[in-house]
């Protein structure tokens, strides 16, 4: 079911809705600041363009309200999804006071951003073009989207040809915090394409990663990415919500967080 038949399957006088079945799943789309290249080498900026992205409005506008607003990086149904985290809220006149007290002083003194996604000629994505008209409303900034073709998106940016800011988004391979905190921000790993790097981090990740009591385990995952949300290397955005159409003759079928179907205990009904 796409984000934009949700409202209409789940309307109880269509048939359909009672074959709805719907779950969290194990993914988080996010746009990801290349901390080597001014501006986002600054902590200030980084945060300033975190916490001028409203992540409510972008749901409902973009996807028909379908999905979670990410304060994080985790899932809520990944093990380690911590609701306590303090994240970066969405505030405006906050946002505006960071950009002022960085080293470039404001907008005027920002360099040229380029923004960098998978498209087809000179048309911005609506998620794109709706994250550009935030921060130019908001922060009174001016970025330029950069196109790359869809099949070779991610070839150059593993080859570092991208801008300041860039596409990108995770779904688990395995439901586990350390493939989500590792994969994607821990220095030099692969997936890492803002670059991003922290001494600190990586300590804690090479201790979670030998701790073998479960919940001191998973405290020190949450402890990771709580550094991870503050040092703003990110602006995550929404988790992602699944849904599935099952007819009431297929019976056994559980929808999972990581969306993988268990055919083994299925059976049909006639």
């Amino acid at each position: 079911v796409s984000t934009y038949d949700v409202d209409r399957v789940l309307d109880p006088e269509q048939p359909l809705s009672d074959e709805v079945l719907s779950s969290v799943s194990l993914c988080t789309s996010f746009v990801v600041f290349d901390v080597t290249q001014p501006p986002f080498d600054d902590l200030n900026v980084r945060q300033a363009f975190v916490m001028a992205v409203d992540r409510q409005q972008y749901i409902d506008v973009l996807l028909s309200g379908v999905g979670l607003p990410a304060e994080g990086l985790y899932p809520p149904a990944l093990p380690g999804h911590n609701p306590d985290l303090e994240g970066l809220p969405y505030d405006p006149e906050a946002a505006r006071r960071l950009l002022a007290q960085s080293r470039y002083r404001g907008p005027a003194g920002l360099p040229p951003i380029v923004f960098t996604s998978g498209g087809i000629g000179n048309d911005a994505s609506p998620s794109v073009a709706a994250l550009v008209q935030m921060w130019e409303q908001n922060l009174g900034v001016s970025i330029t989207v950069e196109n790359l073709e869809p099949d070779l998106y991610y070839d150059l940016c593993y080859g570092g040809q991208h801008g300041q800011i860039v596409t990108s988004g995770w779904c688990a391979d395995y439901p586990d915090p350390e493939n989500f905190a590792d994969a994607l921000f821990r220095t030099g790993a692969q997936q890492n394409l803002g670059n991003y790097s922290n001494p600190d981090l990586d300590a804690l990740l090479d201790r979670a990663r030998i701790e073998q009591d479960v919940a001191r385990r998973i405290e020190l995952y949450q402890q990771a990415e709580q550094i991870i949300v503050q040092d703003a290397p990110a602006v995550f955005l929404v988790h992602s919500i699944s849904y599935v159409l099952v007819k009431p003759y297929v019976q056994g079928y559980v929808l999972t967080p990581i969306d993988i179907p268990l055919e083994r205990y299925l059976w049909v009904e006639r």
